[in-house]
């Protein structure tokens, strides 16, 4: 059975780990991009891969992709950032349409940073906001940045453009999140 896949997305410190797991503790399958995404960049083939694109200052000496060799190289560039997405995303891709085909369950939710990285056929998109001083917050207290740091990463994502998509505000407690977060489900159509 193919399964319906639901994005949910949303700029840094928006809450959508938080989202993800309120849906794990309600038993549904709940994958992580970026996990998948750190898997995949371990792979001996990613690694060659990114190194035949950008040369061999892409990867350490141990065999992992050297990402601030990367990030310094792919930001400078807008060729070689829509090249290396459409390689290293391309085989995040992968893994994530299979992860999500072995999955239990009609419905499968995806927590995704980088939403306009993928050519996906989603079922729905959910996005999370939040106010942007409380998404500073989170972010410096859970990773120990400056407020300068996370508002360059805030300025630098952009909201995916889904005229159908699932707005879930994340401004006030944990209950009223996970009323929103039932909405949602209602308002998408999922069913257990």
């Amino acid at each position: 059975m193919k399964r319906k896949v639901i994005a949910i997305c949303g700029g840094i410190g928006s809450g959508k780990s938080v989202v993800g797991n309120i849906l794990r503790n309600c038993g549904y399958t709940v994958l992580d991009c970026d996990k998948i995404a750190r898997d995949v960049a371990d792979l001996p083939e990613t690694v060659l891969a990114v190194k035949k694109l950008l040369g061999t200052n892409a990867a350490t000496n141990d065999g992992k992709l050297n990402r601030g060799y990367i990030r310094s190289v792919v930001f400078a560039d807008d060729k070689l950032y829509a090249d290396y997405g459409r390689l290293f995303y391309g085989k995040v891709k992968e893994r994530l349409t299979a992860e999500a085909e072995s999955a239990c369950g009609e419905f499968v939710f995806v927590e995704i940073p980088v939403f306009d990285a993928f050519d996906y056929d989603w079922y729905a998109v959910w996005i999370v906001r939040s106010d942007v001083v409380t998404r500073v917050e989170r972010v410096k207290s859970r990773d120990n940045v400056t407020v300068q740091n996370v508002s360059d990463i805030i300025a630098r994502q952009s909201e995916p453009n889904v005229d159908e998509a699932v707005i879930i505000r994340n401004d006030g407690t944990l209950d009223r999140l996970k009323e929103a977060v039932f909405a949602a489900l209602k308002q998408s159509g999922v069913t257990k």
